[in-house]
């Protein structure tokens, strides 16, 4: 009997063609192209997160130290323990108000190091390893003092606050102190100012040598910002403008109308400004009190131009807008202890007009948060 064969097909594995590769990589293309703006979103989102707890926990300093000290706040700029270089001139003191937070920030060891290299530097400079006070600008004292890092005064979207390439060693920070709503000189006291307008120290929260007390703060203390952020700029030579780059154009009669620095500071492509200033420090030197250098004004809209009246170094009026990397706006510490987040399109008023040192701001909301006794209820962010 024969036996019937059978035979069964061959299976035959298909590979994809060159086609369907071609197909499936562009949808893993566009798969990616879709996904990366998400995760770089959320990185922002959570390094602005990071940026926003540090300024909380700069409020809480902040409320901590008036408790301790009778309802007072520090003062933005003052001689330190004693040291008196420059005290009678138009020179400034160098200390920031930022050094009396401190303690009050967990950096104790910090403030005392602090308290004793200035101190030792009065009687011995010897005793200080050759170093001066901490806000003494000579190299090797840059090296030991402005090399410490204080990540609350950080924000991590600024790639910038790293050391920097033309000042080795110095450390920086991203937080700047609210000189009110006018322009502003990191140097003169009132009897030094050319007229009664340009005295506007009072209607700031930080004032050169003044500590204010709680009850200062009459517009409330929900409706006055205190601190902002400024980025750093990536070198001392640069023009960009959100960089924090001063151009140096802003004349003063004393009025100091903001829309001057507008109209004179920014070039043909609107992104760098004319004019820089070639040995730029702001955002530097952390525990440096120079307005020019760590302070802002609510004035211009944030990551806006910035303008000083003469050159950097001098001591001489200036519009300083806050700025950051974070999108379309700043964080800014009420001095309640609150943060909150500036648009970029904030109510700035009439920049035309001349500064003013009573009454209700004219540059709008912004200059109403600004102020500390400005008569305003800013309510519209």
């Amino acid at each position: 009997m024969q036996l019937c064969s059978q035979s069964f097909p061959t299976l035959r594995r298909r590979g994809f063609t060159l086609v369907e590769l071609l197909v499936v990589i562009a949808i893993i293309g566009i798969l990616i192209g879709l996904l990366l703006p998400a995760v770089q979103a959320a990185r922002e989102a959570a390094r602005r997160m990071q940026c926003t707890n540090n300024f909380k926990q700069l409020g809480l300093a902040l409320q901590n130290y008036a408790s301790a000290n009778n309802d007072t706040f520090p003062a933005g700029s003052c001689y330190f323990l004693g040291f008196d270089q420059n005290v009678g001139t138009v020179n400034c003191p160098l200390n920031s108000g930022i050094v009396f937070l401190l303690p009050y920030m967990e950096q104790n060891g910090m403030y005392n190091e602090y308290c004793r290299w200035a101190q030792d530097s009065l009687t011995n400079r010897s005793l200080t390893n050759g170093y001066g006070a901490p806000w003494d600008l000579s190299a090797a004292n840059r090296d030991h003092w402005y090399g410490q890092k204080i990540s609350a005064l950080l924000c991590p979207s600024d790639g910038n606050n790293g050391e920097m390439t033309a000042a080795t060693g110095s450390s920086c920070t991203n937080v700047y102190m609210c000189a009110g709503d006018g322009m502003w000189t990191f140097a003169r006291r009132a009897d030094q100012e050319w007229t009664n307008r340009s005295n506007i120290g009072p209607r700031a929260f930080w004032q050169r040598e003044v500590w204010k007390r709680m009850s200062a703060i009459t517009d409330g203390t929900s409706n006055t910002i205190c601190l902002s952020e400024c980025v750093v700029p990536a070198t001392r030579e640069t023009n960009v403008v959100r960089q924090g780059a001063v151009a140096s154009y802003q004349p003063h009669d004393g009025e100091g109308r903001p829309q001057l620095c507008l109209d004179n500071a920014l070039a043909a492509d609107r992104m760098t400004v004319k004019n820089p200033c070639t040995v730029l420090w702001r955002g530097r030197i952390w525990s440096n009190g120079r307005a020019a250098e760590a302070w802002f004004t609510c004035t211009l809209p944030p990551n806006s131009a910035s303008c000083v009246a003469g050159s950097f170094n001098s001591h001489e009026w200036g519009s300083f807008a806050p700025t950051s990397y974070h999108t379309g706006g700043v964080n800014a510490l009420r001095v309640d202890g609150s943060v909150m987040f500036v648009s970029d399109t904030i109510d700035c008023g009439t920049l035309s007009a001349a500064q003013v040192t009573s009454g209700k701001s004219p540059y709008g909301v912004w200059g109403a948060l600004g102020s500390i006794n400005g008569g305003e209820t800013a309510t519209s962010f």
